[in-house]
């Protein structure tokens, strides 16, 4: 379980988030919405040990996340970030093993590249094992970082288990590659690991979160199961724009549909 109680952090007097509380259960998928500079970013950062909160504390398994060691840590979490820069010539499943290193004592094993070739299945670029890395779109680039983390946590170190915290991953993808990444993050949430996605599709996030943290201007606007925060009213007054949600027979979740300005 993560938990997260009363953290702050502010850059000189500019505060970026205020008084922060929620938990991430084993077997969610939260997904954390807001505007730009609403702080969904930095609250990634803080809850991954990127940065250290002001105020307050994060706690992993009961323990204080300053408290475990980075080469254990990195055994059963893994991050999949923004922005990924890698300027070496790789082939994509060397790329997809750089997950594996914490893992190994001295050199790559048999098992090692058995998770490798399963976490290039997984996500559905085993054509590409042998691509030249930098030879590929943003969006393929996208989908090795993402074969890479699930590299990292195929086992737990251990651990029962494994946490993945994903900061806007399906940015550069296409619709169905959106869809594709969201639906592997849900399953793996499903086998009893947590999963924290910071999303800006409000569509999306309907369709595949367990819980949504909604933030505003560094603040909790809601928190809860998505038909609790989805609403018309709460996630207008946090996107400072007017938002309808229809309804309809044809699909399982309601739609969020901006209304345009007269």
């Amino acid at each position: 379980m993560i938990e997260v109680s009363k953290i702050s952090y502010s850059i000189g007097d500019t505060v970026i988030l205020g008084n922060i509380s929620f938990q991430v259960l084993p077997g969610e998928l939260l997904v954390v919405l807001g505007s730009n500079g609403a702080g969904k970013s930095t609250l990634l950062k803080l809850m991954c040990g990127d940065l250290q909160p002001a105020e307050g504390n994060i706690t992993l398994h009961g323990r204080n996340l300053s408290g475990w060691p980075h080469s254990e840590l990195a055994t059963f979490r893994a991050v999949l970030q923004q922005h990924s820069s890698l300027s070496l010539p790789f082939s994509v499943s060397e790329v997809v093993m750089m997950g594996r290193y914490p893992h190994q004592k001295s050199r790559e094993t048999d098992a090692d590249r058995q998770i490798v070739q399963e976490a290039l299945k997984k996500t559905g670029i085993a054509h590409l094992a042998g691509r030249n890395y930098l030879h590929l779109s943003g969006g393929e680039q996208q989908r090795v970082h993402l074969a890479r983390v699930f590299a990292q946590v195929w086992t737990a170190g251990g651990r029962a288990l494994r946490y993945l915290f994903m900061d806007e991953p399906v940015n550069s993808l296409d619709i169905r590659h959106q869809h594709a990444t969201l639906e592997i993050a849900r399953e793996f949430a499903a086998e009893g690991n947590a999963v924290v996605a910071v999303l800006h599709d409000l569509n999306l996030a309907i369709q595949y979160a367990d819980k949504i943290l909604l933030l505003k201007k560094g603040r909790i606007a809601a928190f809860g199961a998505p038909e609790e925060v989805m609403q018309q009213h709460i996630i207008s007054s946090a996107y400072d724009h007017p938002l309808s949600i229809f309804h309809t027979p044809h699909y399982k979740h309601p739609i969020v549909v901006p209304v345009l300005k007269a």
